[in-house]
């Protein structure tokens, strides 16, 4: 039992690194905010540039990339028909069977430029869905934390 406690203790220390609530928040907030980037293979060395810059808790934010990963999938889909939406297009290679096709019946360069419409709309569906979501869960997150910090600071006292 002994272990445990002393385990967990080291492990909150790791994440807090002395960070202060707000820190700390934006360190949550930036780090699932920039995991659902929907480009596959840039997050991690967003986030550790991002951290590098703002002091940040670079740990907590590498984990919660790799936690939120799944959901990223998910909302790829989402992302891709919001944008989509957006500019008025309809989309044709929303799914493994449409690319595969598309490969066959056009050059390698058309099917990449049809894939890049796609990225765009799914760039346009995540800046108009998660980052203005992540303003009130930054601040929500940052008074939550402040409330803990501080009642965990006045029982310690």
């Amino acid at each position: 039992m002994n272990f445990l406690k002393k385990t967990y203790e080291k492990l909150v220390n790791v994440f807090k690194q002395g960070l202060t609530p707000k820190q700390l928040a934006l360190s949550i907030s930036v780090s699932i905010v920039i995991s659902l980037f929907p480009i596959f293979g840039i997050t991690t060395v967003i986030l550790t540039l991002i951290a590098l810059r703002f002091k940040l808790n670079l740990p907590i934010m590498i984990i919660l990339s790799y936690v939120v990963e799944p959901v990223k999938l998910l909302l790829l889909i989402p992302f891709i028909k919001t944008g989509g939406y957006i500019f008025g297009a309809k989309h044709s290679l929303l799914d493994l069977a449409s690319i595969k096709e598309s490969f066959k019946e056009n050059s390698i360069l058309e099917t990449l430029g049809s894939l890049s419409f796609e990225l765009i709309c799914g760039l346009t569906g995540w800046a108009l869905m998660v980052i203005p979501l992540s303003i009130p869960f930054y601040f929500l997150l940052k008074f939550i934390l402040t409330l803990v910090m501080t009642k965990k600071e006045i029982i310690q006292a």
